[in-house]
């Protein structure tokens, strides 16, 4: 086998031929992509035809096997005789330091994954949660999930490093662990907006024709929209030089029982569903900046383009487009607006968040703050006054709330108003008696 570092691995012709694939696994492939697409052209071919429209097979002179055929049809002895490298070893772990279960497996890739599948099933609970007559399963690690997290660390992993493809499945989270660093730029802060990159482009596009993967460069943007979905926290993603990690985690405390599920956040699942229901399905820069609000008081368009990881401009749209929809309000102008939660929203998630205690909070930050800036400022105490136009620089908030806060603290008989329209001075009340 000559290998060429600069080009595609898995593009790499090996002196292997036609009686280096087995059938059983050509028939895998037939099957996987006539359930996906049963009226694929692809399907009609004969064997050495699709091999070869796949990339799987080239002929040079005689048949030869690449190495993505190779990992995908050919037979496991040959496959683990060439490539060492191609294992994967599944951990069902009982603690951080023990497991309880342990499957090595050369494979090839399809049989692989399906008997991986198969080993996580068991041990995969489902948590059922009603919304009216409907009702909906969360499972785990939803199949979705955890079939694309394998389909990367196989398709990207670096073939050329010894070491297998580590799964190991704990009661609250999911492990996959791949030989290799990202390549091509990507990173964990920009894995969600980087465009696609692999550094086995034959073996992804193989598996994107038969439909094993549904389109180039969706496939992290599905596993976070899907565990957003379901009140869980998005997958997170550790990287090195040697390798890449990624973990889903269950939202369940480890060792909780099927019945008492932690950390899923069912108030905003339940939203989630209804919202679909209604036709007005959130998409995944929605769940992002929603599951982020859950948690802080507002976003500022910085953080939310850190967490969209996307431009300013496309940033703003999906903000506008929310506040369009209800999804949240903005507050302050330009440079200072920040966004919350609308009303509608925190009341339909008051069991996550609670909208009233949270208005109350800072209502009562929001006056302190007016007062003090009163107290704080030179000169005597009946020249100094505050306007609309300082209380929106002061708390980075709208012309009609300034109004409403203000107005709110005449009637508490904190304030006294002199003056109207935009010539409007607020004097703390005792100050009135000078004039």
């Amino acid at each position: 086998m000559s290998l060429n570092p600069a080009a595609d691995f898995s593009a790499q012709r090996l002196e292997l031929g036609l009686d280096a694939v087995d059938a059983i696994e050509v028939e895998r492939l037939r099957r996987i992509l006539g359930a996906k697409e049963p009226s694929a052209a692809l399907l009609n071919l004969p064997t050495e035809s699709l091999l070869e429209k796949l990339g799987i097979l080239v002929k040079d002179g005689d048949w030869r096997l690449t190495v993505a055929g190779l990992l995908l049809v050919g037979k496991e002895e040959l496959l683990h005789r060439n490539l060492p490298g191609h294992e994967a070893v599944y951990l069902h772990m009982k603690s951080a330091v023990e497991y309880d279960y342990r499957l090595d497996t050369h494979q090839p890739l399809l049989a692989l994954l399906e008997g991986l599948h198969q080993t996580i099933a068991p041990h995969n609970r489902l948590l059922t949660l009603k919304l009216g007559l409907f009702h909906f399963e969360i499972p785990d690690f939803p199949e979705e999930v955890y079939r694309e997290a394998l389909l990367n660390a196989f398709t990207h992993r670096d073939y050329e490093l010894p070491g297998p493809v580590y799964i190991r499945h704990f009661p609250d989270r999911l492990e996959v662990s791949s030989p290799g660093g990202f390549c091509g730029g990507v990173t964990p802060e920009n894995i969600i907006g980087h465009e696609p990159v692999t550094r086995n482009q034959l073996l992804a596009s193989v598996l994107q024709r038969i439909r094993l993967v549904e389109r180039a460069g969706m496939g992290v943007k599905r596993m976070f929209h899907i565990l957003l979905s379901y009140g869980k926290e998005p997958p997170s993603y550790e990287a090195a030089k040697e390798y890449v990690r990624v973990t889903i985690r269950s939202g369940r405390t480890e060792g909780g029982g099927a019945t008492a599920p932690a950390g899923i956040d069912e108030t905003f699942a339940r939203f989630v569903v209804k919202q679909q229901q209604e036709g007005k399905e959130l998409n995944l820069y929605d769940l992002l900046v929603l599951n982020y609000l859950k948690r802080h008081r507002e976003i500022d368009l910085p953080e939310a383009m850190r967490i969209l990881q996307r431009s300013d401009n496309e940033v703003r749209e999906a903000l506008n487009s929310m506040t369009i929809r209800g999804l949240v309000e903005p507050f302050g102008q330009k440079k200072g607006r920040v966004y919350r939660l609308s009303k509608t929203v925190y009341t339909q998630l008051r069991k996550t968040v609670s909208y009233y205690l949270f208005r109350r909070a800072e209502s009562a930050y929001a006056e302190s703050t007016i007062i003090g800036y009163l107290e704080e400022l030179p000169g005597p105490e009946d020249k100094r006054f505050i306007t609309n136009e300082i209380v929106r620089t002061l708390l980075r908030v709208s012309p009609h709330q300034a109004t409403y806060l203000l107005g709110n603290l005449v009637k508490k008989g904190k304030l006294a108003l002199r003056g109207r329209g935009r010539g409007a001075r607020y004097y703390k009340a005792r100050q009135l008696t000078v004039f």
